[in-house]
């Protein structure tokens, strides 16, 4: 990696990105900074490329972890429900990173562009996958970073480096995993549709024997394939989405703990607070007492304000 181009892409995002959290000019692009290390909070990763240009990151899908810095990147190709935490950051050297977004038809254009060219890597059918940054890469961000200078280059250039980054990804070790998404039918995208229908109701408690039929596969290589993308169980996957939504609550909506629980999809509060301990590590009345020692409002600005 050119120690160069990764200066110069850290002074620009420093320079660009004076809040927690900036949304570009340039619609796939946004920068993030944080000066301070945070708690693991609960999130939804959707389909993106992440780079952390300074400081160092740690995303954990259920048991699988990804610690990654300035000299690799992260690809989420599903929308996979993810505790993040940012695990090197200060004053001095605040973490700094870029997400770059893309869709199912993005990749699918850039094949078709290519051809028979860009032929795929093998993979691991995993929905997220971690990288080495090659100088290649870099120069597309940076190169991407300098369109905002720029109306122009963000109406014209812009659109043309997205593609040219995710060329360069269909090339590398992530190459199959976004050749999967982009075909319709492929089992990746069926556990994609499966996974857009639990999005949508996971606070029901509906069956789940209708997902793989959903996906078009076979109940056995529907949960296969899903455990794969996700490392989770669409009922774990489920859990998992109740529980962001339940801390969300508990920090935003003037609610019971009885009565979030409820929202969420639980019919018994002490199911709510045995599920909640499962993730959390703590009952929620013992979760926002903690989160009161620290200050709610600060709490919220210190760990969530970065994820949003």
């Amino acid at each position: 990696m050119t120690s160069e181009t990764l200066r110069k892409i850290q002074s620009r995002v420093a320079a660009l990105c004076q809040d927690k959290v900036v949304r570009t000019a340039i619609n796939c692009l946004t920068l993030y900074k944080s000066e301070r290390k945070t708690d693991p909070v609960l999130f939804v990763y959707e389909p993106r490329i992440y780079i952390v240009v300074q400081g160092s990151k740690q995303v954990s899908l259920y048991d699988r972890i990804y610690d990654y810095n300035e000299r690799q990147y992260l690809v989420s190709t599903v929308d996979l429900p993810v505790s993040g935490m940012i695990t090197e950051a200060s004053p001095e050297k605040p973490y700094l990173a870029a997400c770059i977004s893309f869709s199912p038809l993005d990749i699918l254009e850039v094949i078709e562009a290519c051809g028979s060219e860009a032929l795929p890597r093998p993979s691991s059918r995993s929905g997220m996958g971690l990288s080495a940054l090659t100088d290649d890469l870099l120069d597309t961000v940076l190169r991407l970073l300098n369109c905002l200078d720029s109306e122009q280059d963000i109406h014209f250039l812009a659109p043309l480096i997205k593609k040219e980054i995710i060329y360069r990804m269909l090339a590398g070790e992530q190459g199959k995993t976004l050749y999967d998404i982009a075909n319709d039918r492929s089992d990746l995208s069926g556990v994609n549709r499966a996974i857009a229908f639990l999005r949508q109701s996971f606070t029901e408690n509906g069956d789940m024997t209708a997902l793989p039929h959903l996906a078009g596969m076979s109940r056995s290589r529907f949960y296969k394939k899903f455990q794969q993308a996700t490392n989770l169980t669409p009922l774990q996957y489920r859990l998992r989405l109740r529980m962001q939504e339940a801390r969300r609550m508990l920090l935003h909506d003037a609610m019971s703990v009885a009565e979030i629980g409820f929202r969420v999809g639980y019919e018994s509060p002490s199911q709510f607070n045995r599920e909640y301990r499962k993730v959390f590590g703590l009952p929620p009345h013992a979760d926002m007492k903690r989160i009161r020692t620290i200050g709610i409002d600060r709490y919220k600005d210190e760990n969530e304000a970065i994820w949003r």
